[in-house]
């Protein structure tokens, strides 16, 4: 499940790059369908064909290397999200802080963070995990004589 989610989201931020893409965004964007959504329809389609073509659910070794990286990964994706969002400056506001207190300021804080810094180490622990994991795959040769 972490691969694969990792795997998307590293897809999804290629497509984001990838001007090729924009006459479809476009025709999408017509009947209400936002820029992200598209990229994660063609990323999730991209990567579930990669997973069921290369049996993957089937090669992958114990213990399963790479999936903690995966983990950190897609959760400072997450925590970028959030900030990214507001989420976190918006938590915050309702947080019940004393108006002279030591941390007053953390909402103030919390509204002035920058998301990037975040995104840039997941896509790096992503690209990382993924390439452990799947350097840890059963051979084919071997796949095809156990099943």
């Amino acid at each position: 499940m972490r691969l694969s989610l990792g795997l998307t989201l590293l897809l999804m931020s290629f497509l984001a790059a990838l001007d090729h893409v924009d006459g479809l965004h476009a025709a999408a964007s017509r009947m209400g369908v936002q820029r992200w959504m598209t990229e994660l329809a063609i990323a999730a389609i991209a990567v579930g064909l990669f997973f069921r073509a290369g049996n993957l659910h089937r090669r992958m070794l114990f213990p399963r290397r790479g999936m903690r990286l995966l983990a950190i990964g897609i959760g400072l994706y997450a925590a970028g999200l959030a900030i990214a969002t507001g989420l976190v400056a918006r938590a915050f506001r309702f947080a019940p802080l004393e108006a002279g207190g030591p941390l007053s300021a953390v909402p103030e804080f919390a509204g002035q963070l920058y998301p990037q810094p975040l995104f840039v180490a997941a896509q790096v622990l992503l690209v990382l995990g993924a390439f452990r994991a799947l350097c840890n795959l059963v051979s084919p040769s071997e796949f095809e004589a156990d099943y």
